[in-house]
């Protein structure tokens, strides 16, 4: 036999123990999600019609075996061939993030709140100053709005207009785009820090950078340095689809075996993105157990 909650708001709870309030949210999240789906178009009879078991068979059996031919993989030269592509992509997203993190670390400082006008660096401040880093604190959160408002893949489009299709564009365009993610994060993060840490090494006399440096970066530079090692592993898997537009590494294969219709080397292709993605977490495994 059920038991009923018996509390002083029992008339708010149903048999299964659940509240009017927590019984409401469950039913407007299924309102919520039955109209987006019918604004996706989703169909889930469609992936079941005989057309689309037709294509999934067909890739399928053209699919293999995988190309997996010398000329296909080393190509005849130094910087050629599928290979070359995934050490190409996994330089873009070394080069990029690393371009991100420079670019994320003093905006995400001028970002932060706690930094610019709020918390116990700023209690006796004059409001003049207060006002001056509101101010910066709004120019910079606009900054990074706008700097991951702008797709990845928007950005290498851009940066092959300006400055031809390469590699480069590539770099340039994950560096922003993550500039964006990276610099509101880590904004986020310093706003969470302890307030009586800084406020205590405040109090011993150092000045407001010193006391933003040994009070609050401490704090996350753990998460931050996990974050962005997971940033990291997003950009290789964003550095392979920049190819489509031109930007450089394996996205170029991938591209060009699907307009040719070549599925023994796309799924070459695809196989080799695998493989990247899972050395980089691998690697990105240790180095946050290093970190530890």
């Amino acid at each position: 036999m059920s038991e009923r909650y018996s509390g002083p708001n029992a008339a708010d709870y149903s048999d299964g123990g659940l509240s009017k309030r927590q019984l409401t949210t469950l039913l407007a999240g299924c309102l919520i999600f039955a109209l987006a789906a019918w604004i996706a178009e989703v169909d889930p009879m469609a992936l079941l019609s005989a057309g689309a078991r037709e294509q999934m068979v067909a890739f399928v059996a053209d699919g293999f075996p995988p190309e997996t031919s010398r000329e296909y993989l080393l190509g005849r030269g130094l910087r050629d061939g599928l290979l070359w592509a995934v050490v190409e992509t996994l330089a873009i997203s070394v080069v990029g993030t690393t371009l991100a993190v420079v670019f994320a670390v003093p905006l995400g400082l001028t970002s932060a709140a706690t930094v610019t006008h709020r918390g116990p660096l700023y209690t006796t401040a004059p409001s003049w100053r207060v006002a001056v880093g509101r101010g910066i604190y709004h120019a910079s959160r606009s900054v990074l709005s706008f700097l991951r408002s702008v797709p990845g893949i928007v950005w290498g489009f851009l940066f092959v207009t300006a400055i031809g299709l390469g590699p480069f564009a590539g770099v340039l365009a994950l560096a922003v785009h993550n500039a964006g993610v990276l610099g509101k994060l880590y904004a986020d993060f310093l706003e969470d820090t302890d307030p009586r840490t800084t406020e205590a090494v405040a109090g011993s006399g150092a000045t407001r950078l010193q006391a933003v440096c040994h009070g609050m970066v401490p704090q996350v530079t753990p998460t931050i340095a996990s974050y962005t090692l997971y940033r990291w592993e997003c950009t290789i898997r964003s550095a392979a689809v920049l190819g489509f537009v031109g930007a450089g590494g394996i996205g170029y294969y991938l591209v060009i075996t699907i307009q040719r219709l070549q599925y023994g080397k796309l799924l070459t292709a695809i196989l080799a993105v695998f493989g990247l993605v899972i050395t980089s977490d691998w690697l990105a495994s240790r180095v946050r157990r290093r970190l530890g």
